[in-house]
């Protein structure tokens, strides 16, 4: 782009084009922006004939960016970013700070920080709002399309445009009830263990996960890892141990069925066991795999931002399940 071009292109433009990128609709981002539906129509015009592309396509159930609008939207919002970092102070007051951070991050991973975390935005960021969710299916996207702040889970392979931390590693572990007939052995093996129900709690199967490589090595071998039931919800996983089913999770998730089912009435016995020796000798990480916070790079020099994640990585790390990296 030419210099008299770049001078055509005025920053109302380009946050009036994210808007409109976010909302699907030139109505709900005019709302949004406080201008008028034919003022922001105008402004649709000018980044139409500035581009040299008609960037949306109307749909009936709003606009449908083309492919130059994404390309657009994903080189735009980096310079969105570091105006708005030129223009917000230099220093970070906890007490008047309102803001919302959405987190993507499991149950297992949440049981490692979210009570002291809680604990510490009460004290610190009163007015601080937390939106936490599970991992949908569409994982780093969300990440990059701006939709969600801060991200943890046990993947390697990220974009350019995303950046990580490793916190540390965590092991898994098998929870087996009385009902379960390996109850009362004190290992079993991947064949004893497939030969029976398996219910599975936020173990995600995925090509970036840290256990795809060796889940395939097990495959090669005659062990297709395919459990019976998969879940989010820890109720359902607690009714189907209580039923017989091996259960497969993270050990903090592991110590938390344990205080909870030793409280809980007309509940069977329950116990932990290692995961098979035959796993661990084909696991690359040895049974603890990294866990990772993600970010996108426009956050990095965010200071809220960053003392969140700070403040996750600092609980976590304190977490009896987390072993720290050298």
């Amino acid at each position: 782009m030419r210099l008299d071009d770049i001078l055509k292109l005025d920053i109302k433009l380009l946050v009036a084009f994210t808007t409109i990128m976010e909302e699907g609709s030139v109505s709900r981002a005019a709302e949004r922006l406080g201008v008028t539906q034919p003022a922001l129509s105008k402004s649709l015009q000018r980044l139409r004939d500035l581009f040299k592309d008609s960037l949306f396509t109307r749909q009936a159930y709003g606009l449908t960016p083309t492919a130059r609008a994404s390309e657009l939207q994903d080189q735009i919002r980096p310079i969105l970013s570091s105006l708005s970092e030129l223009m917000s102070p230099n220093s970070l007051d906890l007490k008047t700070l309102d803001r919302r951070f959405k987190l993507r991050v499991d149950e297992g991973d949440l049981e490692n920080f979210i009570e002291p975390l809680l604990a510490s935005l009460q004290y610190q960021a009163p007015n601080l709002c937390l939106s936490i969710s599970s991992w949908g299916g569409a994982q780093l996207d969300e990440l990059t399309s701006g939709n969600i702040d801060l991200g943890i889970m046990r993947i390697n392979d990220t974009p350019g445009n995303i950046r990580s931390k490793l916190i540390g590693y965590m092991e898994a572990c098998i929870v087996l009830s009385e009902a379960h007939p390996l109850f009362h052995q004190e290992k079993v093996s991947v064949s004893d263990l497939l030969s029976h129900k398996v219910v599975t709690h936020h173990l995600r199967s995925h090509r970036n996960s840290s256990f795809s490589k060796t889940e395939q090595k097990l495959k090669q071998r005659g062990h297709i890892i395919r459990p019976n039931l998969e879940t989010d919800s820890l109720m359902v996983a607690m009714q189907a141990v209580k039923r017989g089913m091996a259960l497969v999770t993270s050990r903090s998730i592991g110590d938390l069925f344990l205080n909870v089912m030793c409280e809980k009435a007309n509940f069977y016995p329950v116990k932990l066991l290692p995961i098979p020796k035959e796993v661990l000798e084909l696991d690359e990480y040895n049974g603890r795999h990294p866990i990772h916070i993600f970010w996108h790079e426009r956050f990095n020099n965010d200071l809220a931002h960053r003392w969140l994640r700070e403040q996750i990585i600092f609980f976590m790390r304190e977490s009896p399940w987390m072993h720290l990296p050298d």
